[in-house]
C-alpha cells in the first residue's frame, strides 16, 4: 500500500474523504503529512511509530499547560491532529526579526518551557503505554558516558581518540547531573525552532504550537533549555538570554547549577545526533559542536 493509498484508508474509516496530501518534514522515526479534506479542513497526520497512542496521550497531558495541537484521533500507528497555521520559529529565524520583538518572544518561549516542567509524573523514565506509566528509566549519570562514546563510536564520524576525548569529557561532568535523578517532570526532549510554530498576532509574534513530542519523557525540565539553546549562534542578539531569563523567572524548580546541568543533559542528545550519517545536517552539526566542546571546554548556557 502507498502511502498516499494508506492515508485515504485511514481518513476514509473515518468518514472524511481526502482532497489532497502533502509530506511535512519533521519527525525523526515518522512521516509526517498535511492532509486537505473535502470539508476544507486541513489536519497533520503522522504515520510510521507503534507508539503514536502514547503521543497522543502526552499532547493531551501536555494541552492544559502550553499550546499543541488538537488531538482528533488516534490508531494502531497513525495520529491525527488539527494543523495549526503559522511558521515554525526556524523559518521566522532564517527571515529575521526585529530585536525587541525576538526578545518578547524569547520570553513567551522560555515561560512555556518553563510551564512544560509544572507536569509532574511518579518517577523518571520513558513512557510505556496511553496512561503515561513510566517504565524504562533514565540511565544513571555514572552509566551515561559510555553509552555517548558508544554512539559516537558507530557514527564513523570520528577517530578512536576523538571519541575517547568525549567519553573523558562526559564522565567529568556528568556527576554533577546526579542531583537531578530523582526529577519527574515532563519533557519535550526535542525543543529546537523546528518544532515550534509561531504566527503574527496583534501586531507581534506569538507561540502557537509545541509539535514533535514522540522523544517526550519524564525527567528534568532544563534538558529542554540545553537542547533549545544548542546552537546559540543561530540565534539574533539577545534572544537566547531572555528565553533563559524567562525560563529561571517562571521554573517550578532551580537547582544552584542549573544552566551548567542543562548543557551538561545536552551532552547525551548531541552524542544521539552526531551518531547520524555524514551529510545528515543536523548530525553534521552535531558533531561539529561536539569537537568544539572537546577542544575548547563546555561553553555556557549564554
Amino acid at each position: 500500500m502507498t502511502d498516499l493509498s494508506r492515508i485515504a484508508a485511514i481518513m476514509s474509516d473515518m468518514d472524511i474523504s481526502v482532497t489532497s496530501a502533502q509530506a511535512l518534514s519533521g519527525g525523526h522515526s515518522r512521516q509526517t503529512w498535511l492532509v486537505t479534506c473535502a470539508d476544507n479542513r486541513r489536519v497533520v497526520l503522522r504515520f510510521g511509530g507503534a507508539h503514536s497512542h502514547i503521543e497522543a496521550a502526552i499532547l493531551n497531558r501536555a494541552k492544559p499547560v502550553v499550546p499543541v495541537p488538537e488531538v482528533i484521533a488516534c490508531g494502531a500507528g497513525f495520529l491525527i491532529s488539527e494543523f495549526v497555521e503559522g511558521q515554525t520559529l526556524e523559518a521566522l529565524l532564517h527571515a529575521g526579526i526585529a530585536a525587541g520583538e525576538g526578545e518578547a518572544l524569547a520570553a513567551q518561549l522560555g515561560q512555556s518551557a518553563a510551564a512544560i516542567g509544572t507536569v509532574e509524573f511518579d518517577r523518571s523514565g520513558f513512557f510505556t503505554d496511553g496512561d503515561l506509566s513510566v517504565g524504562k528509566t533514565l540511565p544513571q549519570a555514572h552509566l551515561l558516558a559510555p553509552f555517548c562514546a558508544e554512539w559516537l563510536s558507530k557514527s564513523g564520524r570520528f577517530t578512536s581518540s576523538e571519541t575517547e576525548r568525549w567519553k573523558a569529557q562526559c564522565a567529568q561532568n556528568f556527576e554533577i547531573l546526579t542531583p537531578l535523578n530523582q526529577i519527574s517532570r515532563l519533557v519535550h526532549s526535542d525543543m529546537n525552532p523546528k518544532n515550534i510554530i509561531v504566527d503574527r498576532v496583534d501586531g507581534g509574534w506569538k507561540l502557537k504550537a509545541f509539535i514533535d513530542w514522540e522523544f517526550a519523557h519524564s525527567g528534568c525540565p532544563f534538558a529542554d533549555v540545553g537542547n533549545f539553546c544548542r546552537f546559540a549562534s543561530e540565534y539574533p542578539k539577545g534572544f537566547l538570554r531572555s528565553f533563559v531569563k524567562a525560563f529561571e523567572d517562571a521554573a517550578p524548580l532551580l537547582t544552584e547549577g542549573w544552566q551548567k546541568q542543562a548543557r551538561v543533559l545536552d551532552m547525551i542528545a548531541l552524542s544521539d545526533l552526531a551518531s547520524r550519517s555524514v551529510g545528515h545536517v543536523v548530525g553534521d552539526k552535531a558533531a561539529a559542536l561536539i569537537r568544539s566542546w572537546t577542544a575548547n571546554g563546555i561553553p555556557p548556557l549564554v
